[in-house]
C-alpha cells in the first residue's frame, strides 16, 4: 500500500489552501535563490520544513483513511458472507425438516392400520402374482406350440437322466 502511495503526487493529498501556501513559499524560495535576503531565506526554509511535515501528516492521514476504508470493506464482505452462509444453513435445515416430514407422512400412509389388513394385503398380492403367472404361461403355450413342447420334452429328459 505504501508503494502505491508513493506513485501518487503529494498535491493529490494537499488541500487547495495548502497548495496556495506552497506556491507562495516556492515563490519565496525562488527569490532566495536569486539572492534576495538571508533572513527571507531562513524564514522560507523553516516554512518549507513545516510544509514537508504537513505533507507527511496529510499523507499519513490519507493512508489512515484508506486503511479505514479497506477495513470497512473487509468487515462488510465478511458480514455478507456470514449472512449468506447462515441463509444456506437455514435453507438446508428447512429442506431436511421438510424431507423428514414427507418421508414420515408417506410411511404413515403406507402402513395399514392393523395386522388383519396387512395379512389381507399379503394374501391378495400373492394370489394376484399366481394369477398373472398362470395367464402368462397359458398365453405362451397357446402362441408357441412347438417351442413349448421342446421345453417340456427337455425337462422330461433332464429328469430321467438325472435320476
Amino acid at each position: 500500500m505504501q508503494g502505491a502511495m508513493g506513485d501518487i503526487p503529494t498535491s493529490y493529498f494537499i488541500s487547495d489552501n495548502t497548495t496556495e501556501n506552497m506556491d507562495a513559499k516556492s515563490h519565496m524560495a525562488h527569490l532566495d535563490v536569486t539572492g534576495r535576503t538571508s533572513t527571507l531565506q531562513s524564514e522560507v526554509s523553516t516554512r518549507v520544513e513545516e510544509q514537508k511535515e504537513l505533507c507527511y501528516v496529510q499523507v499519513t492521514a490519507a493512508d489512515i483513511e484508506l486503511q479505514r476504508m479497506w477495513c470497512n470493506f473487509v468487515l462488510a464482505e465478511q458480514k455478507y458472507e456470514h449472512e449468506d452462509s447462515d441463509k444456506k444453513r437455514l435453507h438446508e435445515e428447512r429442506m431436511a425438516q421438510i424431507h423428514q416430514q414427507f418421508s414420515q407422512g408417506l410411511q404413515d400412509r403406507l402402513l395399514p392400520p392393523n395386522q388383519n389388513v396387512l395379512f389381507f394385503l399379503y394374501c391378495f398380492t400373492f394370489m394376484f402374482i399366481i394369477y398373472i403367472v398362470k395367464d402368462l404361461v397359458f398365453y405362451f403355450f397357446q402362441n408357441h406350440h412347438q417351442f413349448s413342447f421342446a421345453i417340456v420334452f427337455f425337462f422330461i429328459l433332464k429328469g430321467i437322466f438325472q435320476d
